[in-house]
């Protein structure tokens, strides 16, 4: 009997094959919607608040769904037809940001509904992630998940990070409506495209009947492999720091740098130069470099770039900055996913996902609470500039803190191209 995959694997060893061709379009479409929203979203939380805490807090329910749901949605995605969850989630996003074009249309926009909606767009961007990482190795040999995660987060980059927040900013200016509609339009494609993905449905894998149980059984699997467990919580704290620098940054855009909703996405495009260097450039620096000098540079990289950052005042010194410490940002991502999905049983695949993903991104709705707070702190102490400078200067500071941990915590010897070492170090 075929396997699974043995539609959509690539025959000739060389391509990534035809069902990783529709999930990548897939995925660069609702990446390039998700970019124009990270523009409108905090664009138009100004426009309904100025109080930073107020809309610090919209990140903080956005990111919230990480910290609760993830473990029962990690389960749901190992019970789950992969395909159908992935169609769903996008057709969720489509319903909810047409939603706010709605809103805004008819002068009904207020800002518990952009909460609310905050709130369920992230519950439906957790699940959509975990089924996009989890259904890949089906799509794909072992032997090449670095080369297709590394393509995925070059769409991710150059349209989510790149291309989307420069279109959200055009569209802002033309109106508040109109990034929402194209939102939309876009997530809907993309539930169409992977609704027609070429991959035989999933048998659910063998459940023990306690949703407690198979969480357990998950959450053992993560905690007695230690490097894996090592990287999660490294992360953990890591986007801890990111989160505190960016949960104002809208204010710091405006109000420091004086950019306006076209220049605030310029921003963003000429950082992700950077990222996408980064991503392409991962295979040639883990050759050379190995994993852990990589891991520790991403590391160093963002602690600098933070300085630079929470120092300056033009926007250019600011993309540069960005676009350095997204570059090795990404390297760290395509190192880490494609090292769990080698090594993390498929059964298992979904809940390892979501406990990873609980660690490592559970505390960016803290981080986003924090950053709030440091502003209205520095603000009472020093003045708006200084508030809006120190929670970028303060996530510096824990991410230095971070790298010195990391130089004992990632082993030398436990790096391997296959990650064959790591499995002999559950302990």
């Amino acid at each position: 009997m075929a396997s699974p995959t043995s539609s959509v694997l690539p025959a000739d060893g060389r391509g990534l094959g035809r069902g990783f061709g529709m999930l990548w379009t897939a995925f660069l479409i609702a990446n390039l919607g998700t970019g124009i929203s990270s523009v409108a979203f905090p664009w138009l939380a100004t426009s309904l608040t100025r109080d930073p805490l107020l809309i610090s807090l919209i990140g903080v329910i956005a990111d919230l769904p990480w910290l609760l749901l993830s473990l029962p949605l990690g389960a749901v995605v190992d019970r789950a037809d992969h395909r159908r969850v992935l169609t769903t989630t996008h057709w969720g996003r489509a319903a909810l940001t047409a939603g706010i074009a709605l809103a805004l249309a008819t002068g009904t926009m207020a800002l518990g509904i952009l909460y609310a909606v905050a709130f369920v767009l992230g519950t439906l961007t957790v699940a959509n992630e975990n089924a996009s990482q989890t259904i890949l190795p089906r799509l794909v040999g072992p032997d090449r998940l670095q080369r297709a995660n590394a393509r995925l987060t070059v769409a991710d980059t150059t349209v989510g990070v790149f291309l989307g927040p420069w279109v959200g900013g055009l569209l802002v200016g033309v109106a508040l409506a109109v990034p929402f509609t194209v939102d939309a339009s876009l997530f809907a494609l993309s539930g169409l495209l992977v609704l027609l993905l070429p991959v035989t449905p999933r048998e659910p894998s063998p459940t023990s009947g306690s949703l407690r149980r198979e969480l357990a059984e998950g959450l053992r699997f993560f905690w007695r492999h230690r490097p894996l467990r090592d990287l999660g919580l490294l992360l953990g704290v890591l986007n801890l720091a990111g989160a505190v620098a960016i949960a104002t940054q809208v204010l710091f855009a405006q109000e420091i740098l004086g950019l306006n909703a076209v220049q605030y996405g310029l921003l963003f495009m000429v950082g992700a130069v950077g990222g996408t260097i980064g991503a392409q450039a991962t295979p040639w620096m883990e050759s050379r470099l190995g994993p852990r000098r990589v891991l520790l540079m991403s590391l160093a990289g963002s602690a600098s770039a933070l300085v630079i950052v929470g120092l300056a005042s033009h926007g250019i010194v600011v993309a540069v900055a960005l676009s350095v410490s997204a570059g090795l940002g990404l390297a760290w991502n395509i190192i880490t996913i494609s090292y769990r999905q080698r090594i993390v049983p498929e059964g298992l695949l979904g809940r390892v996902n979501s406990i990873y993903r609980l660690i490592s991104w559970g505390p960016l709705p803290l981080g986003s609470a924090i950053g709030g707070l440091l502003v209205t702190a520095g603000q009472a102490a020093g003045g708006r500039e200084i508030g809006l400078r120190t929670p970028v200067l303060v996530s510096a500071a824990v991410i230095s803190v971070l790298f010195v941990i990391a130089l004992t915590r990632l082993r030398t010897g436990l790096w391997s191209k296959t990650g064959s070492a790591y499995a002999d170090d559950q302990g």
